[in-house]
């Protein structure tokens, strides 16, 4: 029987700015392409880039906790920023221990 363990918790201050921002990437990614195509053209377009990014962040983030959370613990919900502190951890601020 495998050990559940805890979300990993940043080593330091770069792995916890990367991680801040990959987690308000996956929040908020979609409003701010809707507010910038807004910006750039109307709110037809605007109305769309979010529909679409909803979407695609939305699979990003399923890719994401499928692939960098392990299998065991898969069956709890998980934040965006928990999704943003495994992806670094098992990626970039692993070897930062």
């Amino acid at each position: 029987m495998e050990i559940y363990t805890q979300t990993p918790s940043p080593p330091n201050k770069v792995c916890r700015l990367l991680t801040i921002a990959l987690a308000l990437f996956l929040s908020y990614g979609a409003y701010l392409f809707a507010v910038v195509a807004w910006w750039f053209y109307n709110w037809y377009y605007a109305l769309s880039a979010f529909l679409l990014a909803f979407i695609l962040i939305g699979i990003l983030r399923s890719k994401l906790l499928h692939a960098f959370i392990p299998r065991v613990q898969q069956e709890f919900t998980y934040s965006d920023k928990d999704i943003a502190a495994w992806y670094l951890h098992m990626t970039l601020c692993s070897e930062a221990e």
